[in-house]
């Protein structure tokens, strides 16, 4: 399948992880910007989205990604379905600037009050993004008070473990 972006494990520096079964690993900060910002759209009735920037590595057991900011833009949303508004990719991709090793490792996005889960728009989003190669959808239910992530395994995402990093 071909994708956007590729968390291809070939190009991962090799560094053993800290929690053996964890796939994701997020400073508290980050999922604080991200949680703060799915409140956000739930006051407004709305579904947010935004990009996990960081990097990937590899070790003994396959590929990881640490998280180090989210990024986001202008959306064009409402309560069930968000996308980027086309007339503020310029600023988001300003936003992308990376230092060597970063890349887009995953993206984040709410749902008010139905659960985390992967939707099949969420799901073609995700194969299109990272096309079966490691990269990870985190869903925010803000009303339910839940997050969930989800690997980028083809048509059928499943639970990743993740880590919160102080």
């Amino acid at each position: 399948m071909v994708s956007i972006i590729s968390g291809s494990s070939k190009d991962a520096e090799f560094r053993k992880r800290t929690v053996k079964a964890a796939k994701l690993f997020v400073p508290e900060f980050a999922l604080s910007l991200m949680a703060d910002h799915a409140d956000a759209g739930f006051d407004a009735d709305k579904e947010i989205m935004g990009l996990m920037i960081g990097r990937f590595y590899r070790d003994d057991d396959g590929t990881y990604a640490v998280v180090d900011r989210p990024v986001s833009s202008k959306l064009i949303s409402d309560r069930f379905s968000v996308r980027f508004d086309e007339s503020s990719m310029e600023e988001l991709f300003d936003s992308l600037e990376m230092d060597d090793g970063e890349s887009i490792v995953g993206w984040y996005h709410s749902h008010l009050d139905i659960g985390c889960f992967m939707s099949p728009t969420d799901i073609a989003t995700q194969n299109g993004l990272f096309g079966g190669e490691c990269g990870f959808a985190l869903v925010i239910d803000p009303v339910r008070k839940e997050i969930k992530v989800f690997d980028s395994t083809i048509d059928d995402p499943k639970p990743a473990d993740m880590v919160v990093l102080n």
